[in-house]
Order: C-alpha cells, then sequence, then structure tokens
C-alpha cells in the first residue's frame, strides 16, 4: 500500500461546497442545520483514524435510508449529499472529488500499485457509515477493483485495515510482502503476507486485514503471470544461469528500492532465489 498525506481540504471546506448545490430551501435549511455536528463528528473520525480505532464506531443497519444520523439528516440525505452533489459534476463539490482524484500518486491506485485511480473509496463503506460520506479523510482514490471489491464492509476491532493517510510509516519501509515460485509449467508466483517479526499486533493485524481485504494475493499472482512471460524471452537471450540469476536479482533490488512491498519486488526475489527458474523455469513453451 502506498501511503498518502492527508488531504489538505478541511470536512467544513467539503461539506458547505457540497450542500451549496441544494436548491430545494426546506432541504437546504436541515443540511445547514447539520453542518456544527459533521464538523464535530469529522474531528471524531480523525482522532480515531490516528488511534487506528476507527472499529469503535457503530455500524448503521443495512438499508433503511430513513435512519438519523447527523442532527436531522438521515443514511438517505447523506448518500444524496456524495452521490449528487460532490459526484455529479454540474455541481461545486465535484472539484474536491477530483481534488482527491488527483492525489494518487502517477494516477495509480494507493491501495493495489498497479490500478487506474478513477474512484473514490470510502474508506468506512458510505452504506454502514454514512456520517462520513464526504468526509476528506475518509475518501481516498482508489481503482475500481479496489473500491469495488472492498464492498460495505463493517470494521471490527481484528479486521480494520491500513488506511492510506492514517498508517505507520513502516508499512511502506519494511518488507512484509513475498512471493514463492511453483516448480510447474505455467510457472505460478504465491503472494502471502509475513509480518516483520519486530512489528507490533495491531500494525500486523491491520496489513493482514488490508491485504485479505483487497484480495492481493490472487490478484498480484496474475499481473505476476503476465510480467513473467514478458521476461521469458529476455532470459531466452541470456546464455547462463549466472547471468539469469544476476539479472533478475538486480531488478529485485532496484524494485524492493522504489516500493518496498510492491507486487513486482516480491516476485524478482522470489524467482532469483528459485534455481529451477532460473535454470530451465522461465522457458514457457
Amino acid at each position: 500500500m502506498k501511503r498518502l498525506p492527508r488531504p489538505i481540504l478541511t470536512a467544513s471546506q467539503v461539506y458547505d461546497a457540497c450542500i451549496s448545490g441544494v436548491k430545494d430551501v426546506t432541504i437546504l435549511a436541515r443540511y445547514k442545520a447539520a453542518s456544527k455536528a459533521f464538523e464535530a463528528a469529522s474531528l471524531v473520525y480523525e482522532a480515531h483514524a490516528s488511534a487506528h480505532s476507527l472499529y469503535q464506531f457503530p455500524a448503521c443497519a443495512w438499508g433503511k435510508g430513513e435512519q438519523v444520523i447527523l442532527d436531522s439528516l438521515t443514511k438517505a440525505d447523506l448518500g444524496e449529499l456524495y452521490e449528487s452533489y460532490m459526484v455529479n459534476k454540474r455541481y461545486p463539490g465535484r472539484s474536491y472529488y477530483d481534488q482527491l482524484l488527483a492525489s494518487a500518486p502517477l494516477g495509480k491506485c494507493p491501495y493495489c500499485g498497479f490500478g487506474q485511480a478513477t474512484t473514490v473509496d470510502h474508506f468506512l463503506a458510505k452504506a454502514r457509515y454514512p456520517a462520513f460520506s464526504v468526509m476528506p479523510n475518509n475518501l481516498v482514490p482508489a481503482c475500481s477493483d479496489c473500491n469495488k471489491g472492498k464492498g460495505s464492509v463493517i470494521v471490527l476491532k481484528d479486521t480494520e485495515a491500513s488506511h492510506p493517510y492514517f498508517e505507520d510509516a513502516r508499512i511502506e519501509k519494511d518488507a512484509w510482502l513475498f512471493a514463492t515460485i511453483a516448480e510447474s509449467k505455467p510457472v505460478t508466483a504465491t503472494y502471502a503476507f509475513v509480518a516483520p517479526l519486530d512489528w507490533p499486533s495491531d500494525l500486523s493485524l491491520r496489513v493482514k486485514s488490508y491485504f485479505g481485504e483487497f484480495d492481493l494475493a490472487d490478484r498480484f499472482a496474475i499481473e505476476a503471470a503476465s510480467e513473467m512471460v514478458s521476461v521469458s524471452d529476455y532470459l531466452t537471450a541470456l546464455p547462463t544461469q549466472r547471468l539469469r540469476t544476476a539479472h533478475l536479482n538486480l531488478i529485485a533490488q532496484m524494485e524492493r528500492g522504489q516500493r518496498t512491498n510492491g507486487w513486482k519486488a516480491a516476485l524478482y526475489e522470489a524467482l532469483s532465489r528459485s534455481d529451477w527458474y532460473c535454470a530451465s523455469g522461465y522457458i514457457h513453451s
């Protein structure tokens, strides 16, 4: 996962921009009356996210748009605020949606690292935690696969995943993603999360939850299969196993240096350590 700087936007900025698109004076009055409650909720969210305790927020029941969430605003009201007044390009709130999208490094999804960030993900799902539907600290640029695959999960103490805006820097500095190579045709790579021995248990749980929640083992394996086909032709041109091993090891070092827990780093490290692969396993025909 790629950690991201927290949005420089304030919750009030985004909320005010969104409600400025509401034309019905009666509905607008209710949104305005709830502005203080929304601002207070944003401060509580930031405190819990910083402490990795977002699981303490109670989740809403599925459906039931009439549930009152903030002040007099219902679940349906808060969902409408996002869907109609933040996502819709006709309204002022859209500029903040686009700003959040643009924060994705090189346009790539911070969750998986290879998908294009074309959507905004609610870290706490708006179907379960509607109070945070337009809160910038809860909105993460993401690819559609990560966004849709994540679903509307209820966050529990043992399942809270790593948050790109609030996670410990060790998630990027310490190696925890590793791959193994199956001696088969076609050759396949299997990915796993292995917690560093000096990590606290809560950090290990969050990263493990993140790895599972986004189905990264299977998705990385698919990317790896394609990569191994591509690199095969180059390896075939190298005359000795020693040269093939050295080439793969060099790529592994470069990838670990650029993105410690990228799928390519783990793949090339595993390939360089496989005598079988470097001897003949790389031949895909």
